[in-house]
């Protein structure tokens, strides 16, 4: 008996130091290469993040047609009409590049227009995911996904899921945690319970035995 419940122990023990796996197993049929898109409010949280650097400039031209017009109106042409033109071409191309997908052993990020950048980090180098909302965010309901790693360090994310629906950004930042084997309180509170039963039911029996 006492074998039986050591062994059972072990095996426990076993699975827990292997957890990553199992929950790869657990979840690679509902989210292996599934791939999506940050929420279409991107653009507008683009344009509002631009309104911080297009006002003060219309202050600028403002300032200089008043005293030279012809002067004020290139400045306009150059600093306020022509990246206008830029951005707008700019902006629904760059959504539509952006594409995440979770594999089964990495995760995987591409986008850019005209220099396109293509990531994919293997989830043994993920040291820690995190949720991130700035001020507009929160107003739009849009968070990021932050994927860090040591060689990058707790600073500079190596992967950033940027502008998804927040309750989308919960559901990834939930399943990403699972596929690194990070486990939230609640389960680590479950598995402690185990364990700790475990050893309880070791006890017992060794009690038995030498009473």
């Amino acid at each position: 008996m006492h074998t039986k419940h050591s062994d059972s122990l072990g095996r426990r023990v076993g699975d827990h130091k292997d957890l990553r796996r199992y929950l790869n197993e657990l979840v690679k049929v509902t989210c292996v290469d599934v791939e999506f898109r940050p929420s279409p409010k991107l653009k507008l949280i683009y344009w509002l993040y631009l309104l911080m650097y297009f006002i003060p400039m219309l202050a600028v031209c403002v300032s200089v047609s008043v005293f030279n017009i012809l002067a004020g109106a290139i400045v306009v042409l150059t600093c306020v009409v022509a990246p206008l033109a830029v951005i707008a071409i700019w902006l629904p191309r760059f959504y539509e590049s952006v594409v995440f997908r979770i594999e089964e052993d990495h995760l995987y990020a591409k986008y850019g227009v005209w220099w396109r950048k293509e990531k994919r980090v293997p989830y043994n180098l993920v040291s820690e995911v995190r949720l991130r909302q700035g001020p507009l965010q929160r107003r739009l309901g849009l968070a990021n996904v932050d994927i860090f790693t040591p060689a990058q360090g707790e600073r500079c994310p190596e992967i950033t899921l940027f502008q998804l629906p927040y309750e989308l950004g919960l559901e990834k930042l939930s399943l990403l945690c699972r596929m690194v084997g990070i486990l939230s309180s609640r389960e680590r509170r479950v598995v402690e319970e185990e364990i700790l039963e475990e050893l309880r039911k070791i006890r017992k029996l060794l009690e038995e035995k030498h009473s």
